[in-house]
């Protein structure tokens, strides 16, 4: 040992909290002692400046000793030396500073398209993405990856994707992919309330058979995007072009069931909210008067999976309450068509029982109400809800279209990280 681990003590109490089992030190990942430097010391320790900066001089110094260079060299590095002054200054730019080091970390594996890390993990999610640290921090001792290269972002994304997609020994022979997923919905599933759960009881079945291949939905949403293609000018006003609204008003008769038909994009509100709808997504760039199509709106167009999904999140809506209540919409009206009023009705104690007001008020019937009312408002727009049901007294039920899409966007919810979509 160097001079530095003469500090007995503090070598004994590191290897307490790092290896309480006995396990030898050089079994410690690169992640743990990131984990250790940027949180556990600052923030468990209740250690002063000098006692931290001894403490990283001493793990560091213990690490090399074992051969584990890489891991020493984060305790000595001035990403810990900022993130520890971080903590000193507020807990706030403390947490600010660990997840900005976190997600700058070659051993961090990152979100893929067929996984974003959450926040709060299963048991199973966690070890997927310990044994990845691990993986990674191999592929960077063995000179697989190399963080300075201009490649290593792509490169590391391939190894995660190639990881979660092939069975693994850790998960007894299973693609680890699966079992998180599995994992995530049995959680979602049981959540509660016990309202909740009566109400998706009867689309779980679905949600644990394979996912079939996407269905072709949301066709107002592609023919929209069709009609912009290359480009169209807008009104004065910033509207759609009249010729682009009555060719809507010809296809969608049912938008506008009453006089000769709507003028401008300002009376026919369907159209108005699927043009909003791809201006949200960055479906369309807008130059001057001339809209037309982003990269993205022309890989939407070829994509049916891609458009499927951007559909799924606008039917869920964007704040926690709105897709709370289309969640359990979605439920319901998988087993059967309900009423307007019995679907609210249903809905309203999981809401009132999960919400409230900015003010701290509870969420009245009439708040519920309201968003199933943008709910329903969307689904009609995307096809998703049946058209012979014009009424708004009619049962709402859930179109051809309508069923796979609703798999779609429970999937999004039930398989999604367990902090956002």
């Amino acid at each position: 040992m160097t001079s530095l681990v003469a500090d007995e003590a503090m070598a004994q109490r590191l290897l307490g909290w790092l290896v309480p089992d006995g396990d030898p030190l050089v079994a410690l990942s690169a992640a743990e002692v990131e984990r250790f430097c940027w949180y556990e010391l600052p923030r468990k320790w209740h250690a002063d400046t000098p006692e931290q900066r001894r403490a990283v001089a001493v793990l560091a110094d213990l690490l090399t000793g074992v051969g584990r260079v890489r891991s020493a060299a984060v305790c000595t590095s001035a990403t810990t030396a900022q993130v520890l002054a971080a903590w000193q200054r507020s807990d706030e730019a403390g947490f600010a500073a660990y997840r900005k080091a976190v997600a700058a970390s070659p051993t961090t594996p990152p979100d893929v398209p067929e996984l974003s890390w959450g926040q709060v993990m299963g048991i199973q999610e966690a070890l997927a993405r310990a044994n990845l640290e691990g993986r990674l921090e191999q592929a960077l001792d063995e000179s697989e990856l190399d963080p300075d290269a201009r490649a290593f972002p792509a490169a590391r994304r391939r190894l995660v994707q190639h990881w979660l997609t092939t069975a693994q020994p850790v998960f007894e022979g299973r693609v680890p992919l699966e079992v998180v997923r599995r994992e995530r919905r049995e959680l979602w599933a049981a959540a509660p309330l016990t309202e909740r759960r009566a109400l998706l009881a009867a689309v779980l079945p679905a949600l644990e058979e394979s996912a079939a291949a996407p269905v072709d939905t949301a066709e107002p949403l592609r023919w929209l995007l069709e009609q912009i293609g290359d480009g169209v000018t807008l009104t004065q006003a910033g509207y759609l072009p009249r010729e682009l609204v009555a060719a809507a008003f010809a296809r969608y008769p049912h938008w506008y069931p009453i006089g000769k038909g709507p003028r401008s994009e300002a009376d026919l509100f369907q159209l108005a909210d699927l043009h909003e709808l791809a201006r949200t997504h960055r479906l369309v760039t807008k130059r001057l008067r001339t809209l037309k199509l982003s990269a993205a709106g022309r890989a939407q167009l070829t994509d049916h999976q891609l458009r499927q999904r951007t559909a799924a999140l606008a039917w869920l809506g964007t704040t926690a309450a709105e897709r709370q209540v289309a969640e359990c919409a979605l439920g319901a009206l998988w087993a059967e068509p309900r009423l307007r009023e019995d679907l609210r009705d249903a809905i309203h104690p999981v809401l009132a029982a999960g919400f409230t007001h900015g003010d701290g008020t509870t969420m009245e019937v009439e708040d519920t109400e309201r968003l199933l009312w943008r709910f329903w408002h969307t689904g009609r727009e995307l096809g998703y809800l049946d058209e012979r049901e014009r009424s708004i007294d009619a049962p709402i039920s859930l179109s051809a279209t309508g069923r796979p899409a609703a798999l779609a966007a429970l999937r999004l919810l039930a398989e999604g990280p367990r902090d956002r979509i």
